[in-house]
């Protein structure tokens, strides 16, 4: 069933990496609009990283497209030059098109989808011959982004196809690479420089390269574009408050959301659409060729002035906001319950996320009272896992200005009111929530973009992770003082800690308290004959039948060396603790029918059940009385039963 089923409207999905990148904040923005005006709703579903550098939560992150169920949207969108990984985006394609959902890559070309790219190969010629041909200089260099990038390989081919075409010697050492950003940039022009060679103009194949450029020839004197020409490519968001401005081309992102929309309406009208498509990019000559004069006036002065002015002022507020953000987020961090945690969150949702949020967590994560479980096991003996329960809970909900927490949501729901969210209107971003780097859940937010400060829902849901980790690490610390590390029952100090609310709710509610003393039986002489792993072996197994029997009724511990105890409050406790007792001797005696092991597994147990008050309560008192008749038991034991050595197998 799709989203849209009996709706007027479509709903589109749309992949990407990275949300808080200037040109992605720019295409939602335009895309958004479209989808607006022809009444197309839009999931985003996104990541907080671009996958460039590896790092051990990229599965965590990847796992957010597998929330995307791509049957029920009416198309998906992948904005492939987002990810720096071309497995990721190709993996959504071959998803999509199994389901047969029309899919739309965007830049890149992908094998299961309609391409819609940009014309790169024209556009940068424009720049390279307008370049070279139109103010020909005599000593050209040019950076290329990544070595083996296919967009860098083309541009440096063009290059050099113009640099021929013009009789212009090609030098090896006036090639460079500067990996599409600043830093690598940097190396690139003061290797230039070093050479001691003349220059007249660089060429760079992309923006970014571009205004480095420019900044590190101003640092050293060099005007631009008097002493050096120079001209970039792709027209960066940023470009715009650069100085001088660029010659560059750039792409007209609402003509590319509205051909995106376009191809759309033509599957759904029953048109025939061809596989590639392609949208031009605008060449413009700028300052930084000379073909445009550098202003001077004063009221080129005044707007330069207040764009700083303004552009300082948005960057005070914000670094006061995250100061104090980050602050109380470490504060929450060490909260001792995150009840204590979600409250707080209220005034920063409202403050710094600008909309409605909310974080679903998976039910294998989070309690009934939406705390992390006391059983997730120690970070160490953790492999982390990768995937969406069937049901979460709403560690928090803030939706029209209401806070909520504790609320079911079924995954294939997405959210507990999602066609509330359609009617509403904003975009609806999906990001990943990830612990440890296993899969928790994700968070949800709905906003405007017209205006969305990006990087404050970017930094919220950070440190929102933060807090978890924190939480997370925590109960590890208490697992493991608290956690037997043979049988990964709980130890005696974890058994106090854990018997505490349960013993509270038998004294509130005058419910019988049941302990079970359970001692193993011949012990010493499995160790003695065949070794300290077997010992262990005959632990761990008795371990785990206890625990399965018992399951959520009580706790179950191991004090140390052969001595267990199970702990539980019910109404019917006597008959549970005779019921548990028959069922352990049961199991055991298949085990040892089934001679899987050349000894017997046995144990003894006694219990006692008593209702607890405030007054006489002391669960020591249980335990010692426990003991007691378990020893009554095990001397019945002895006495009829004799270790024989060995069973025939």
């Amino acid at each position: 069933m799709k989203y849209s089923d009996g709706k007027p409207y479509k709903v589109i999905a749309l992949c990407m990496a990275k949300f808080d990148g200037n040109e992605q904040k720019d295409f939602i923005d335009a895309f958004y609009k479209v989808c607006n005006e022809k009444n197309y709703k839009l999931h985003i579903y996104a990541t907080m990283t671009d996958f460039f550098t590896p790092a051990y939560t990229d599965d965590a992150e990847e796992q957010i497209f597998e929330l995307m169920e791509p049957e029920r949207y009416d198309a998906v969108i992948i904005y492939t030059a987002t990810f720096k990984r071309d497995d990721i985006p190709a993996a959504i394609a071959k998803r999509v098109s199994k389901a047969g959902v029309p899919c739309i890559s965007l830049v890149s070309a992908l094998k299961d989808c309609i391409n819609l790219t940009f014309e790169f190969g024209d556009s940068f010629e424009q720049v390279v011959r307008h370049m070279i041909e139109f103010h020909k200089p005599k000593h050209i260099n040019f950076i290329a982004g990544f070595r083996n990038n296919p967009f860098s390989d083309e541009r440096l081919a063009i290059f050099k196809q113009v640099m021929e075409e013009n009789n212009i010697p090609i030098e090896d050492d006036r090639i460079d690479w500067g990996d599409f950003w600043e830093e690598p940039t940097e190396r690139v022009v003061k290797k230039f420089l070093a050479s001691g060679k003349p220059i007249d103009a660089i060429i760079c194949a992309n923006d970014a390269m571009a205004m480095e450029v420019c900044r590190q020839l101003a640092n050293r004197g060099i005007k631009v574009p008097d002493d050096i020409i120079v001209s970039g490519f792709d027209g960066a968001a940023m470009e715009k408050f650069h100085y001088p401005r660029l010659a560059t081309c750039q792409w007209n992102n609402d003509e590319f959301a509205e051909k995106i929309t376009d191809l759309i309406d033509d599957i759904y009208a029953g048109r025939k659409v061809k596989k590639d498509h392609s949208v031009g990019c605008q060449f413009r000559a700028g300052e930084s060729c000379g073909c445009k004069k550098v202003p001077s006036n004063r009221e080129t002065v005044i707007k330069i002035g207040t764009k700083y002015s303004n552009a300082t002022r948005h960057e005070a507020m914000i670094t006061s906001h995250m100061e104090a953000f980050f602050e109380k987020m470490s504060i929450l961090g060490n909260e001792e319950k995150l009840a204590f945690v979600w409250g707080d969150l209220i005034h920063f949702v409202r403050d710094y996320v600008g909309g409605d949020y909310l974080l679903a967590i998976n039910d294998d994560f989070f309690g009934d009272d939406v705390e992390i479980r006391p059983t997730v096991r120690p970070m160490s003996e953790m492999s982390p896992h990768h995937y969406y329960t069937d049901r979460l809970i709403s560690g928090f909900r803030f939706r029209d200005g209401v806070f909520s927490n504790g609320e079911v949501i079924e995954k294939s729901n997405l959210l507990p009111d999602l066609e509330g969210y359609f009617d509403k209107g904003p975009v609806t971003m999906f990001l990943p929530m990830h612990v440890q780097g296993s899969t928790v859940g994700y968070a949800v937010s709905g906003f405007e973009p017209k205006d969305f400060e990006y990087f404050m829902l970017f930094s919220f849901t950070m440190n929102l992770r933060h807090v978890l980790e924190m939480h997370k690490f925590r109960i590890d610390l208490q697992n493991l003082y608290s956690t037997d590390q043979l049988t990964k029952l709980l130890n005696r100090k974890g058994f106090y800690r854990h018997m505490e609310p349960r013993v509270n709710e038998a004294i509130r509610k005058n419910k019988d308290l049941a302990v079970i003393s359970v001692d193993m039986n011949w012990l010493k002489q499995i160790n003695d004959t065949y070794g300290h792993k077997e010992g262990d072996f005959a632990l761990s197994k008795i371990s785990s039948i206890m625990e399965s029997i018992v399951g959520k009724l009580g706790v179950c511990t191991r004090f140390g060396g052969d001595e267990f105890a199970i702990a539980f409050t019910c109404d019917d406790a006597e008959d549970k603790a005779k019921e548990i007792i028959s069922e352990i001797q049961r199991r055991l005696k298949e085990f040892n029918d089934s001679k899987k092991k050349p000894y017997p597994l046995s144990v003894s147990a006694g219990y006692i059940v008593h209702v607890p008050d405030n007054k006489s309560y002391h669960l020591e008192r249980y335990i010692v009385e426990a003991d007691r008749k378990m020893y009554k038991e095990k001397t019945k034991f002895k006495e009829t039963h004799h270790w024989e050595g060995q069973q025939e197998i």
